[in-house]
């Protein structure tokens, strides 16, 4: 039995898939030491030059605390990293471009992405609805434009890019390579949902959901044959929760142009962990593959 290679003499979809996730750690750990370094240095001399005594925790708080220069600085490059990852091991190992594996930029895939956008916005629009309405949260008056609005969409695109182009891209199409397409789908849909595992506050129900949103977009992306629709949805949905809505997505506290409080956790909000642990979330993707099945048409692969 070849461990490492199939019968082809192919390195297997699991073992190229480990070395994308170790050489993404690898990078996110030398980028994330990189910049703790530059903002050490940075800092320290701007607080001698102040007079300032501080601790290493209070120094180290300081560089790395959230919402920090550093620290979205080292969230864009721990998603950069993800993405360099997946493009050294296409082109060394897979000899294919981003282009093979679901990122085209054309006409139809323009016109997925815009679906893909208007589906999670809608999608996530109707979940907030729904919680308001039945009394499951407190909504405040006025509107809290800032600075993490613009912060929030950046990172949310980068999420939504790099999630995707592993979990639906290298991932799902790797596996469809010497699987089953079902199999690839619910192999790297659980791939996707392990990604989420330490997360906080998660549960059974935020695994669940988050496993079956990853079907779907596998759906979406083997039937339109690009990436386009998914990352859509993935970004609107990430963004309107947490930065139009206020509510934590995937377990992560966000400040939103909306300012809620007094949330109740139920199986209708998905407590702490936001509405994907949340059974609206269920619902909502459950008529996303309704919608996809029903009026998306299917491309040809390529």
């Amino acid at each position: 039995m070849k461990i490492f290679k199939n019968n082809e003499g192919k390195i297997r979809s699991g073992w190229r898939i480990a070395f994308v996730l170790l050489l993404s750690f690898v990078f996110q750990v030398a980028f994330g030491a990189f910049v703790g370094m530059i903002g050490a240095v940075l800092f320290g001399f701007k607080s001698v030059l102040e007079g300032n005594s501080l601790t290493s925790e209070e120094v180290v708080g300081s560089i790395l605390g959230e919402n920090t220069i550093s620290w979205f600085v080292i969230k864009i490059l721990s998603m950069t990293a993800v993405i360099l990852s997946v493009f050294i091991i296409l082109s060394a190992i897979d000899k294919k471009r981003f282009r093979d594996i679901g990122l085209k930029f054309n006409k139809n895939s323009l016109k997925h992405l815009f679906i893909g956008l208007l589906m999670g916005a809608v999608s996530m629009t109707f979940i907030f609805a729904v919680i308001s309405l039945t009394g499951n949260v407190t909504v405040e008056d006025g509107f809290n434009f800032s600075i993490y609005n613009i912060t929030g969409l950046i990172i949310f695109i980068l999420v939504a890019l790099n999630e995707e182009l592993f979990s639906r891209g290298y991932c799902l199409y790797a596996l469809k390579e010497q699987n089953s397409e079902k199999m690839a789908i619910i192999v790297s849909s659980i791939i996707f949902a392990l990604l989420h595992v330490f997360n906080p506050n998660l549960n059974w129900f935020g695994i669940f959901n988050i496993f079956l949103v990853g079907v779907l977009f596998a759906y979406m992306t083997l039937k339109t044959d690009n990436l386009m629709m998914a990352i859509g949805y993935h970004l609107t949905w990430n963004y309107f929760q947490g930065n139009v809505f206020g509510l934590s997505v995937s377990g992560q506290e966000a400040k939103g142009i909306i300012t809620v409080s007094n949330l109740k956790d139920n199986i209708i909000t998905g407590g702490a962990f936001g509405p994907e642990a949340g059974i609206l979330t269920t619902f909502v993707i459950i008529v996303g593959f309704l919608f996809v099945y029903r009026f998306v048409k299917e491309s040809s692969f390529s």
